[in-house]
């Protein structure tokens, strides 16, 4: 059965709205697919993500010229613009500006480091935690980047199938207060006698996380197969296709590790920025985590 709650509906359209980032914005279209006068609809959108539904969808844009320009070097800037919705170089130009505080020359030519670590900070180097309340010092510590080619040599490269999930969506939250709120999601489904003790469960995050502050982080997290219908949650299909995939147990192993140690050394496989992160975890008898990060990657 499809859920059908306003916050459901909203998580639909926000998903359209991440697929059409290209397309121009028609916000009566929009809330009518929500059943939403344009008024009732961006009020509450606002509520749910406190942002406009205007200007989050200019935010997303940004982000994924930002994720491009990193990611996608053989593709010009003009085209990157128009790919995400500007209608001029010079309108892209200056709301990139606006949002990143340097051109999109300088972001591609590495400024997207200096923004990664000084105005994200900690939270860009964020995996998708799921520590226990009581355990948050790993979350907490300062990233270290590992031993050379440590992780590069852990990762391997394999089709994954598509999962779909059942899932909560998580808006302004990251680091501890996402993991607790995963931790408390969790709880209360095997409560509720909806999954059972080690229950695979799945964070995904459609962008770059490292250019996304803590008011913009747009996460979903939940687990797959059926349950009783219950309209406060969103369905979802996670696309099948090739990840780069790093196990771990007894670990919180970071996206940001696999981009450094790996990815950006890459001759043969890049990015694939219409996929999303995902990490899984499931809690072994002992009751440790453990699991895999997958990026979505294709052939340069």
């Amino acid at each position: 059965m499809k859920p059908t709650s306003r916050v459901s509906r909203l998580y639909e359209v926000m998903d359209l709205m991440l697929d059409s980032v290209g397309d121009p914005l028609a916000l009566k279209s929009l809330a009518a697919s929500a059943s939403y006068s344009s008024f009732h609809f961006d009020r509450i959108f606002r509520e749910l993500t406190g942002f406009s539904a205007v200007e989050y969808q200019r935010k997303r844009r940004l982000r994924r010229a930002a994720h491009l320009l990193r990611h996608e070097p053989d593709v010009s800037v003009l085209r990157i613009a128009q790919d995400c919705g500007f209608p001029s170089n010079a309108a892209f130009a200056k709301a990139f500006k606006q949002q990143f505080a340097m051109s999109a020359k300088a972001w591609r030519e590495g400024g997207w480091r200096s923004y990664m670590d000084q105005q994200v900070g900690r939270e860009s180097d964020v995996s998708f935690f799921v520590a226990e309340p009581g355990n948050l010092d790993v979350i907490l510590a300062p990233y270290c980047p590992p031993e050379p080619g440590s992780v590069a040599a852990r990762i391997r490269v394999q089709p994954l199938p598509a999962i779909h999930l059942r899932y909560q969506r998580f808006f302004g939250q990251s680091g501890a207060a996402l993991s607790i709120a995963c931790n408390d999601f969790i709880c209360e489904r095997e409560r509720r006698g909806d999954t059972a003790p080690g229950t695979p469960w799945y964070g995904v995050f459609d962008e770059d996380p490292g250019f996304t502050g803590e008011r913009e982080y747009c996460y979903d997290f939940g687990f797959a197969g059926d349950c009783r219908p219950d309209p406060s949650l969103g369905t979802r299909t996670l696309p099948a296709g090739s990840y780069a995939c790093l196990d771990f147990a007894g670990e919180w192993p970071r996206f940001r590790s696999m981009y450094e140690d790996w990815l950006d050394r890459q001759e043969f496989w890049r990015l694939d920025s219409t996929r999303p992160h995902i990490q899984k975890v499931e809690r072994g008898l002992d009751g440790s985590w453990r699991g895999w990060l997958a990026l979505p990657v294709k052939k340069r």
